[in-house]
């Protein structure tokens, strides 16, 4: 009897040792086949091979070692790959439903690209060469990714980036993204040098498939009718000394094809004098510049017609600047980067508040008279009280008494002016005070 239940058990395990090596032998030549086609439906500009392959669980997916994809310029590498299989019944695209790297390496003419770990999902990879003059060509989309340990170069900007964590939604062409990083840098040694750092950045709503595209072809990049936001939290900027220091930047558009209403502010802002046109700091006796920054504005797109309804600088220990007006030729950029140098002022008002501003540019210029600071004080309280025109006058006043009255300063060109002209002629009216005419100025204190 029990001899007999020995040969029935050895028999089974002779059977289902068969039936697992036929199986597994099956599997193992199905994944081969498999394999075969997904390298057959990738074309034949494209490399693709490994030093080893593997059925995954329930052979659902394939795990592979040693990877490498070549595709025209492009390789990317990998210690470990694991995909599903892929679905290649469309002639134009192969698409990969989930996808996971270790050690990932990316390399093209753009730059390069490494990743510790990346897992993406619902990956197209087009099966031919992208012809950008073709309309409707299918191009590589992914839509959703994350990833750790970034690094990467971008050519075009001679930049080193990376950060700890990253994950995007939606890339593809002409489509708006979603991107989180943690603990972002950028860095360049290229003159000037520049490192920023940001603890968290997330951008919503641009194209991020176009953006790369201009940044590795040089092509155009069009901005998408979409609501785009962007937060930025614990921003620096450095070259060889500070530069720019931000706790957060929040920054929220709504673009059409005819216009683009943005609002934006950067709260904790920081700018040291080796940021242009702020070297005059250390002459008042600030080491930098400390304060907060809104703006509100659309931006008409045909005509390049800028309305802003708020643009605020408020410094504790400074002043409060607040404009709004009506420009051309703009964009809403130009307000907060200061490439304003074509704007067109078509009328524009000044509101100014002082915190202490005002009597330091005083005794600046006092200073560099040779005068006591009294002496120039007991000047500007007499051209308040002998100045002919009016607007000339209140300036005066006000100039005499900062800090306890709100200037208000209008300028209504006969036409358009650009802006940096209508500073230059605000410079020189007290040598030429028929200009105020010319540019259509009313000033008043209260």
């Amino acid at each position: 009897m029990k001899k007999n239940i020995l040969v029935t058990a050895s028999g089974i395990a002779i059977l289902g040792g068969i039936a697992w090596f036929g199986a597994h032998h099956a599997e193992r030549v199905m994944l081969d086949k498999g394999i075969e086609r997904f390298k057959q439906a990738l074309g034949p500009d494209v490399s693709f091979t490994y030093t080893r392959a593997r059925p995954g669980l329930l052979g659902r997916s394939v795990r592979f070692n040693g990877l490498v994809f070549r595709q025209g310029p492009e390789t990317i590498t990998a210690d470990e790959a694991e995909l599903t299989k892929p679905d290649t019944q469309d002639s134009d695209v192969t698409r990969i439903h989930h996808l996971t790297f270790r050690n990932f390496q990316l390399a093209d003419p753009a730059g390069s690209l490494h990743l510790k770990t990346v897992e993406m999902d619902n990956l197209a990879l087009p099966t031919k060469a992208e012809d950008p003059a073709t309309p409707g060509v299918q191009t590589l989309s992914i839509e959703h990714a994350q990833a750790t340990g970034l690094h990467g170069f971008v050519s075009s900007l001679q930049s080193d980036l990376s950060a700890e964590t990253a994950s995007m939604d939606n890339f593809g062409a002409h489509e708006t993204s979603h991107l989180q990083a943690s603990k972002v840098q950028l860095s360049t040694d290229v003159a000037p040098p520049r490192h920023v750092k940001a603890d968290s950045v997330v951008v919503d709503g641009v194209a991020l498939a176009d953006l790369y595209k201009t940044l590795s072809t040089g092509a155009p990049y069009t901005a998408q009718p979409a609501t785009r936001d962007i937060t930025i939290d614990q921003l620096s900027i450095d070259g060889t000394t500070p530069l720019m220091h931000a706790r957060r930047i929040l920054s929220h558009a709504n673009r059409t094809d005819a216009t683009e209403q943005e609002v934006s502010s950067i709260q904790g802002l920081e700018l040291w004098p080796d940021v242009p046109n702020l070297g005059w700091l250390p002459s008042l006796g600030y080491d930098r510049f400390v304060g907060n920054v809104v703006l509100n504005d659309t931006h008409t797109l045909k005509t390049g017609a800028l309305h802003v309804e708020t643009f605020s600088i408020d410094s504790a220990n400074m002043g409060r600047l607040h404009i709004n007006g009506e420009f051309g030729q703009a964009a809403s950029a130009s307000m907060l980067n200061g490439s304003n140098a074509e704007m067109q002022v078509i009328s524009m008002t000044m509101n100014y508040l002082d915190h202490g501003l005002v009597p330091k540019a005083l005794n600046a210029i006092a200073t560099a008279r040779g005068l006591p600071p009294q002496d120039f004080l007991a000047y500007v309280q007499s051209q308040s009280a002998t100045a002919q025109n009016p607007a000339f006058a209140s300036f005066f006043h006000w100039l005499a008494n900062p800090g306890k009255q709100t200037l208000s300063i209008g300028v209504k060109p006969t036409q358009p002016m650009p802006l940096m002209m209508v500073a230059a002629t605000l410079g020189n009216l007290a040598s030429m005070p028929e200009l105020a005419q010319k540019i259509g100025l009313t000033v008043q204190a209260h």
